[in-house]
């Protein structure tokens, strides 16, 4: 702005000591010069990185604000044991959302923010399934993920109220390997709505068996504490590396979360541990949590585990175990799921995968595939294909 403000003073200066007979054409002419020359600056400046207003700023200059998003497409080839299909799918594991977060700081220890983050897909790979034949499947328009505020003081911890993950929520999804956005403790999202084919008593050799009632997502879990739901949350300040968090949901839910994160001399460990009482007339409560490792040679384990105490006869449980190795840009993993009672007593729920995510830095962008199979044992008379997913993509950061 200072070169500016000295090509000002020099225009004024060189206007008043010039003769009175100045022709009106010559101050025109300087004056066009003086504005070719001001915005050869502001391009110059722009160019520089130091432009006067950034691209993106608040109405209020007493707010910074951000704007950041993503879009994550992919293929979705399916095998029923019957049929084959692919559909052209958002990515439920990390959808394509957009968000807004303005924040101030009114002491030095204390920030206040302001969370707007919704997303928007289109064929999502939690909902499309054998009788998807067009576009749209799944939400298909902007739904909420957060709507919340929040205050932090860097001494009396983090308050919470809104639209917002719970404190449980991510308990056991704990996971440095790496390639979660191909596949974690949360199986069924890759191929959620798919639906399993069964054939009553012995399997015939030609024909197609029907369709079960019972989808993907309705068989496996990972009983991810209460998700994302209005709330009042509250975290502790970070102590030796320990953070305990609360939070009371709409509807009477509450909920419990310590949550562990410590890097030692070549080893970096998270864990959490999650109490949950949803206040549903299903469940009456669940513990559930999960634990990762990754040492500094790229090798990494993660488990997680869970069950619930229901009103329907039935203790639904789960497992799930990874191992993976990481090098530079590339991390590959196998895991193995299981889930007990879910859907129905007595259910045997299994699934097992591989998947690879290949991190591309100057795109902003990381791809990846997903291969997974799923497995269901309900009852002796009754058989069920397995459904076999294979998912390939990109996600775009913005």
């Amino acid at each position: 702005m200072q070169i500016k403000q000295k090509l000002l003073v020099i225009a004024v200066g060189t206007a008043l000591i010039m003769p009175a007979a100045v022709w009106a054409g010559e101050l025109e002419d300087l004056r066009s010069e003086m504005q070719e020359m001001t915005e050869r600056v502001g391009q110059l400046e722009s160019q520089l990185g130091r432009s006067a207003k950034p691209a993106v700023s608040s109405g209020n200059s007493k707010m910074r604000l951000s704007l950041s998003g993503q879009v994550n497409r992919g293929l979705l080839y399916v095998d029923d044991g019957d049929k084959t299909k692919v559909h052209n799918v958002d990515n439920d594991a990390s959808s394509t959302r957009i968000r807004f977060i303005a924040e101030a700081d009114p002491s030095n220890t204390l920030t206040v923010g302001a969370a707007i983050e919704v997303q928007f897909e289109s064929n999502s790979t939690a909902s499309v399934n054998q009788n998807t034949d067009s576009s749209g499947e799944g939400p298909n328009n902007f739904t909420e993920r957060r709507v919340e505020v929040y205050f932090v003081d860097k001494h009396l911890g983090k308050l919470w109220l809104g639209q917002g993950w719970t404190a449980s929520e991510g308990s056991s999804e704990v996971d440095l390997s790496g390639t979660d956005l191909a596949g974690y403790s949360d199986t069924a999202i890759l191929a959620g709505g798919q639906f399993f084919r069964r054939y009553d008593g012995t399997i015939p050799q030609d024909g197609e068996g029907a369709l079960d009632g019972t989808n993907v997502k309705s068989a496996f879990t990972n009983m991810d504490g209460l998700g994302r739901t209005d709330r009042v949350r509250y975290d502790t300040p970070s102590f030796a590396g320990f953070t305990a968090a609360t939070s009371f949901t709409q509807g009477d839910g509450a909920d419990l979360a310590l949550k562990y994160k410590a890097d030692y001399q070549g080893v970096k460990v998270a864990a959490a541990l999650a109490y949950a009482d949803p206040d549903s007339s299903n469940v009456e409560d669940q513990v559930n949590g999960s634990i990762s490792v990754l040492l500094d040679a790229g090798f990494n384990g993660t488990f997680a585990a869970g069950s619930q105490s229901t009103m329907k006869g039935r203790d639904p449980s789960f497992y799930y175990a990874k191992l993976g190795y990481r090098m530079g840009p590339n991390a590959f993993s196998v895991d193995y799921h299981r889930s007990d009672d879910q859907d129905v007593k007595n259910d045997e729920a299994t699934s097992y995968g591989a998947q690879y995510v290949r991190t591309l830095e100057g795109w902003s962008t990381e791809a990846y595939v997903g291969i997974r199979n799923y497995e269901l044992e309900r009852s002796r008379s009754m058989h069920v294909e397995d459904v076999l997913g294979v998912l390939a993509g990109a996600r775009i950061k913005f």
